[in-house]
C-alpha cells in the first residue's frame, strides 16, 4: 500500500515539473533573416555562375533560393556557406534585383543587368504592375518575340481568356505615355467537321464500353488459327451505317456481304459486293493490290516498329480491311468534310459481351468505296479514294494499336482524345503520307490562339497543332528514345503525362517552346534544337501568324490552355522597353515567352 501511494505521489510530482519546465523553456530560436552585401557581378547571362556575398544564408546552400526579378526565373544555389552563396543565373532571369530568400526570411540585392543575345528565349511569369519586365534594345533593329500563352491545366480548353500588353519606353524626361488600345486579337473558333465529331464520339464510347464490360472475353478466341487458305472467298459483315448513333446497337448498322480480293501476310482486303456492279467507276484489281501490298510490305511494319503490336482476336494474323459505300453514306453530301474510315473497338468484343449485330469479331477497318459519279452522296474520284484510303489505314491503324495495347494489356487505361488523334497523325507521317498534316497545321498557323493543343474535340486546327507539337518532340527527344511514341502507347498515362513521362518535362514548359519553335524554326536566328524541326521543313506546311505589337499601343486578345498568339514588337535605340502583362479575364496562368530575334 505504501509503494502504490508513493508511486502515485511521484508520478505527479513528475508531472508537475514537466509542465512546469515546458511553461518556462523559451521558444525555439528562429534563424537570423539573411543579408546580401555584394555579388561578383551585376551584368550576368543565363547559365554564369553568380558568388553572392552576406550573412545568416542557410546551410546547407540547397536551403537557399534566389530569385532573378521573374517569378519564374529562381534558382537553388549548388554551394555555400552562411556568409556566401553560389548559384547559376537561372534561364528565366530578368533584370532587376536579386533576392535570396532562406529560412530567417529574405533579403534583396542589387539590381542585376541580365545580357541576352539574338535568339535567347525565356518565359516571364509575371502580372500586374508590380512585375514589369525591362528589356533593353542595344541596336536600332533590335526585335523581340512576345507569345502569351495559357498554362492552367484546370482550365476548360474551349474558354476565352482576355489578356492585355501594356508597354512604354524608358525615355528620360519624356512626359509619360497614355496607352492607346489597338484592336482586340480574337481568336477564331475551330473546324469541327463530321469526322472531327465522330472520331471524338467514337473514342468515348469505347473507353465507355471498356469501363461498362471490361475487357473482351478470351474464352470467346479461337483456340488455333486457321490458315491463310482458309479466309472465306465470300462473308458477310455488319457495317456502322451512321456517324451519330450509339456504336452499341444494332439498329445503326447493315449487314452486307463482300468478295475476297487481296490476301496478303499481314492483311486480307475484302470489297463490298455493291462496290463491284460497275467496275468502270469503280475499284478494279490494281487497286485492291495495291492497298494490301502497301500494308503488308510497309504500314503495318512502320506502325509496329514505332508503336507496338496489336490484337489477334480472330486467331487468323491479318487484319481486315473492307471497303464499302456504308462509309460513304455516313457523310451527306456537301457537309464540307467527309469519314474517311474508321476502326471500331467494339469488334474486338464478341456476344454477349456486346449485341450480336454490332461486331465482327476481327481487328477491321472500313474504308470509302470509290465513286466518281456521287451515287452514293459525294463525289469520289478513282485515283482520289485509292489513294486516301492507304493513308487513312496508316492511321486507323494506329488506333487499333493503341486500343488494343490499352484494353489488354494496360487494363482499359483511357487515352486523351487530342492526343490520341495526334499519335494517329504522327503515323500518316512515319508512313510517308503528309498531304492531309500539311493541310491541318496550314490551319493551326493561321491562329494558334485559337484551338488549344488538348482540345478534346480534336478539330482540324487541332490535329495540325498537335501533330506539330509531336513531331517536334520526336525530332528533339527521339535519338535518345528511339521508342518514345510506343512507350505512350504501352502506358498507363493519358494526356499530359504521357507527353512527361517521355521527356522528363513539363508540359506547359513544352509548350512554351513549342511556341516559340513555331516562329523560329529554319529562320536561322537560333541552332538550338529545342526551337527548329529537323525531320520537316515547316515553311512547306505554312507560316505563323504574328501581329506587329507597337510600343505605347496596348496589345489585346485572348487565348485559351494550351494556345498562344505571337507579337513581335521593335524598340528604341538605347532605352529600355517595359512590358506589363494583365489577364483581363482570369483563370488560364498567363505566361510570356520572350525571345529576342534580331
Amino acid at each position: 500500500m505504501y509503494f502504490r501511494e508513493f508511486s502515485k505521489l511521484a508520478l505527479a510530482v513528475g508531472l508537475l515539473t514537466l509542465f512546469a519546465c515546458s511553461e518556462d523553456d523559451p521558444a525555439e530560436p528562429q534563424p537570423d533573416p539573411p543579408s546580401v552585401t555584394g555579388v561578383s557581378a551585376t551584368e550576368i547571362s543565363p547559365g554564369d555562375t553568380l558568388v553572392i556575398s552576406g550573412a545568416n544564408f542557410s546551410t546547407p546552400a540547397s536551403g537557399n533560393q534566389v530569385r532573378f526579378t521573374n517569378p519564374l526565373g529562381v534558382a537553388t544555389p549548388f554551394a555555400g556557406s552562411a556568409s556566401e552563396l553560389e548559384v547559376v543565373v537561372d534561364q528565366d532571369a530578368t533584370s532587376g534585383p536579386i533576392t535570396v530568400s532562406s529560412g530567417g526570411g529574405s533579403a534583396t540585392g542589387p539590381d542585376m543587368t541580365v545580357e541576352r543575345g539574338i535568339g535567347d528565349f525565356f518565359v516571364f511569369g509575371g502580372l500586374g504592375t508590380g512585375n514589369v519586365l525591362s528589356l533593353p534594345n542595344p541596336t536600332a533593329t533590335t526585335r523581340y518575340l512576345v507569345i502569351p500563352h495559357g498554362t492552367n491545366p484546370s482550365a476548360p480548353f474551349a474558354n476565352d481568356y482576355g489578356y492585355e500588353i501594356r508597354s512604354d519606353n524608358t525615355v528620360a524626361s519624356a512626359t509619360p505615355q497614355q496607352a492607346e488600345r489597338g484592336p482586340t486579337r480574337r481568336a477564331a473558333a475551330g473546324k469541327v467537321g463530321i469526322r472531327e465529331s465522330f472520331d471524338a464520339r467514337r473514342w468515348e464510347e469505347a473507353y465507355d464500353l471498356v469501363e461498362r464490360v471490361g475487357v473482351p472475353s478470351r474464352s470467346a478466341l479461337p483456340s488455333e488459327a486457321p490458315a491463310a487458305s482458309e479466309a472465306p472467298p465470300y462473308r458477310p459483315f455488319y457495317v456502322l451505317n451512321t456517324p451519330s448513333g450509339l456504336v452499341s446497337d444494332p439498329a445503326n448498322y447493315d449487314l452486307i456481304s463482300a468478295d475476297l480480293r487481296y490476301t496478303g501476310t499481314k492483311c486480307l482486303v475484302y470489297a463490298d459486293v455493291d462496290t463491284l456492279a460497275n467496275p468502270a467507276n469503280n475499284f478494279d484489281q490494281i487497286h485492291f493490290q495495291q492497298l494490301g501490298q502497301t500494308f503488308d510490305n510497309f504500314i503495318e511494319a512502320t506502325n509496329v516498329a514505332h508503336f507496338g503490336d496489336y490484337s489477334d482476336i480472330d486467331g487468323n494474323t491479318k487484319v481486315i480491311i473492307l471497303i464499302t459505300p456504308v462509309v460513304n453514306r455516313m457523310t451527306p453530301g456537301g457537309s464540307g468534310g467527309f469519314i474517311a474510315g474508321f476502326f471500331l473497338s467494339i469488334d474486338l468484343y464478341s456476344p454477349p459481351q456486346v449485341p450480336a449485330g454490332t461486331t465482327n469479331q476481327a481487328e477491321i477497318f472500313y474504308l470509302l468505296a470509290a465513286d466518281p459519279a456521287a451515287f452514293w452522296g459525294n463525289p469520289f474520284p478513282i485515283a482520289f479514294t485509292a489513294a486516301e484510303n492507304i493513308s487513312t489505314t496508316a492511321h486507323e491503324h494506329e488506333h487499333m494499336i493503341s486500343f488494343s495495347e490499352r484494353i489488354f494489356n494496360q487494363g482499359g487505361t483511357r487515352q486523351e482524345t487530342w492526343l490520341e488523334e495526334g499519335m494517329a497523325h504522327m503515323a500518316e507521317d512515319l508512313n510517308g503520307f503528309h498531304d492531309a498534316n500539311m493541310g491541318r497545321t496550314n490551319l493551326y498557323l493561321q491562329d494558334p490562339a485559337g484551338v488549344s493543343l488538348e482540345d478534346a474535340s480534336a478539330n482540324l486546327e487541332q490535329r495540325g497543332g498537335i501533330y506539330l507539337f509531336l513531331r517536334l518532340l520526336v525530332d528533339r527527344y527521339g535519338a535518345a528514345n528511339p521508342d518514345m511514341l510506343k512507350d505512350i502507347v504501352q502506358s498507363r498515362c493519358s494526356g499530359r503525362s504521357c507527353i512527361q513521362n517521355v521527356t522528363g518535362r513539363n508540359f506547359y514548359d513544352l509548350a512554351s517552346e513549342f511556341f516559340a519553335a513555331l516562329y523560329l524554326s529554319g529562320q536561322g536566328i537560333t541552332a538550338d534544337p529545342r526551337f527548329n524541326f529537323t525531320s520537316i521543313d515547316l515553311a512547306d506546311y505554312g507560316t505563323v501568324s504574328t501581329s506587329t505589337g507597337l510600343v505605347g499601343v496596348e496589345s489585346v486578345g485572348n487565348v485559351r490552355r494550351s494556345s498562344a498568339d505571337l507579337y513581335l514588337y521593335n524598340g528604341a535605340l538605347g532605352f529600355d522597353t517595359r512590358f506589363t502583362f494583365v489577364e483581363s479575364i482570369p483563370g488560364v496562368s498567363l505566361r510570356h515567352a520572350i525571345v529576342r530575334v534580331q
